[in-house]
């Protein structure tokens, strides 16, 4: 179109998109929900039925007044477009918002069966075999409880490459062909045996990225979690739940020499074997190993330290390491017993600690003799207690380590003076240290850097204190009182 001819549209106040062909205009709408798609019909003539084009379905339950108005809209646009080549992307989400007498009264799946016009479980396994069929590449399907199995087409369906499933039963197959498969996302399902989960991983030879999630009061019925890949580049794995629905599972294995990223939060198994895992994964470690503490004088048994070891000696190769505070914990009542196993490859830590177990820092650096990166949280921090530190400083503080960041914002009190004291005093090539101060009466801040500023360093290094809140103004001409200290607003 010409320029005169754009600017004639514009002065008349004709929306450029408008001027889109159906085809884009239905690839714009199939970024969207569809109830916000659906809205688009009432723009122009020209809108009112592009929407009915967009291979995808996308739609929550709460969209409608209750679950007939939803089954109905659903099997309406299936049928409507049974001509379509393919359907993108089916999305239902059935898990409602509204108040639980609501669900109940007006909207209730179970009511809706007793009277006998729709069969709501029927209707769904209906909907993902139409899905199926239509060659479906995005599957997602979230559930309030527990129903009947989900079809079996969805084992075997060539051109799905995203499967997302919520709280459903998943059976049993002789065959599971998911050629397509990238990325799969199980969350709080059921599994007919300990093999169709590693039978599911297994026969996805693309998959690079997997979620399963085991939680609430979701019965544990698999003895064992085996995750085999070859593609696998992200795993997550959360198992925990309340100790009475736990039966005898307690072992995970996980081969997966491609991994990129591995995140285990866990707060009952025992026993774990990881296997080739790549030096360059990053790992978030959430995993009690089953110890209970009470009380600063708790010993671990022989069992527990053993798979401890095990556990950890399994991640030595890998560089990037996040340690929540539970696992820490657990890894200090270990320290008790004998030295972690060494971390020669480790450059970042990333860790949560107690102001009780603060103590055991340099304990836990002398396993980490490359470490170049330190962030630190603090929790659980009481202003009163005091700090002590061993008076030898670890291998990684004289040689490696460069930048540590706390990143708890700062109160004032001796202990965390005394750690960046730590920090300050003993690493020798460190470049920067990184600090916040906590919210407060500005002469109770000044003080703060005051302390920070005056500390002995063992190297020029840099040192960036953020603040919170704009509750630091005036204090700029504290840089000029050291070499290498700068103050820096959020």
């Amino acid at each position: 179109m010409s320029e005169r001819g754009v600017a004639c549209r514009r002065r008349t106040g004709e929306d450029m998109i408008s001027l889109l062909p159906d085809h884009l205009l239905c690839q714009i709408l199939s970024d969207v929900p569809t109830k916000t798609a659906v809205v688009t019909s009432v723009l122009s003539t020209r809108w009112r039925t592009i929407w009915l084009s967009t291979p995808v379905l996308d739609l929550h339950t709460d969209d409608f007044p209750n679950f007939t108005a939803f089954a109905s809209f659903i099997s309406w646009f299936l049928d409507f477009s049974k001509g379509s080549s393919c359907l993108h992307k089916l999305k239902l989400d059935l898990v409602s918002k509204r108040p639980i007498q609501e669900i109940f009264i007006e909207s209730s799946w179970d009511l809706a069966f007793v009277r006998g016009y729709l069969d709501p479980y029927y209707l769904i396994t209906d909907w993902i075999n139409k899905a199926v069929t239509r060659k479906v590449q995005h599957l997602d399907i979230s559930y309030p409880w527990i129903v009947e199995m989900m079809p079996l087409s969805i084992y075997t369906c060539e051109t799905l490459v995203s499967l997302k499933l919520q709280n459903v039963p998943l059976a049993d197959s002789q065959y599971v062909s998911l050629p397509l498969l990238n990325t799969m996302h199980l969350v709080e399902n059921i599994y007919a045996s300990d093999a169709l989960l590693e039978n599911l991983v297994s026969s996805c030879p693309v998959l690079e990225d997997l979620t399963v999630v085991r939680k609430g009061d979701t019965v544990y019925n698999f003895e064992v979690l085996r995750v085999r890949s070859q593609s696998l580049k992200s795993l997550v794995v959360v198992l925990s739940g309340r100790e009475w629905w736990y039966k005898a599972c307690r072992v995970a294995v996980i081969d997966a020499p491609g991994l990129n990223y591995l995140s285990l939060k866990d707060n009952k198994f025992t026993s774990y074997v990881i296997s080739s895992l790549s030096s360059s994964a990053k790992v978030d470690i959430d995993v009690s190993f089953d110890v209970e503490r009470s009380g600063q004088t708790t010993l671990i048994d022989s069992s527990k330290r053993s798979a401890l070891r095990s556990f950890f000696s399994m991640l030595s190769s890998v560089r990037d390491m996040t340690i929540s505070l539970t696992t820490l914990e657990c890894i200090c009542l270990y320290l008790k017993h004998e030295p972690l196993p060494q971390f020669p490859y480790l450059i970042r830590l990333h860790a949560v600690l107690s102001n009780s177990d603060l103590g055991n820092l340099p304990n836990i650096l002398e396993s980490c003799p490359n470490l170049k990166s330190l962030v630190l949280e603090l929790n659980n921090f009481r202003k009163e207690e005091l700090l002590i530190f061993s008076s030898s400083a670890p291998e990684c503080l004289r040689l490696s380590l460069e930048c540590v960041e706390i990143r708890t914002p700062i109160r004032g009190a001796v202990a965390e003076i005394e750690l960046v004291k730590y920090f300050l005093e003993n690493s020798a090539v460190l470049k920067k240290i990184k600090m916040r101060l906590r919210r407060g009466i500005m002469n109770n801040e000044s003080n703060i850097c005051m302390q920070l500023l005056r500390l002995r360093r063992c190297s020029p290094c840099e040192v960036v204190v953020e603040e919170l809140e704009d509750t630091f103004q005036g204090l700029d001409f504290y840089s000029e009182l050291m070499n290498g200290c700068f103050f820096k607003d959020l």
